[in-house]
């Protein structure tokens, strides 16, 4: 799916419905490294980090998957790295489970 920004941020019963969805396009044709974060905000909206990683990193939500627990099973996320200009040097998908 190609990415759209308005849906980016759409949400349903509390997941973002097309995220998963548009990731790979993101990162092949939207998100450059080199770009200013201020850019990146713009394109994503505000960076979901609910606890700081790195200092110089944000993370966007793609998926979780809580099965029938209370806990998250599974999620991807997307993280963004900065430099000390705030310049992106790299992004990356990461899929967890547990």
């Amino acid at each position: 799916m190609e990415f759209d920004k308005s849906k980016w941020n759409e949400r349903f019963d509390g997941f973002y419905e097309y995220r998963e969805n548009m990731v790979q396009d993101l990162m092949e044709n939207h998100l450059e490294k080199g770009m200013e974060l201020k850019k990146v905000i713009g394109l994503l909206g505000e960076p979901g980090n609910y606890q700081i990683k790195k200092e110089n990193e944000i993370t966007y939500e793609i998926m979780v998957d809580y099965g029938w627990n209370i806990d998250p099973m599974e999620g991807k996320e997307l993280y963004v790295e900065f430099d000390k200009d705030s310049i992106v040097i790299d992004f990356r998908l990461e899929h967890w489970e547990h």
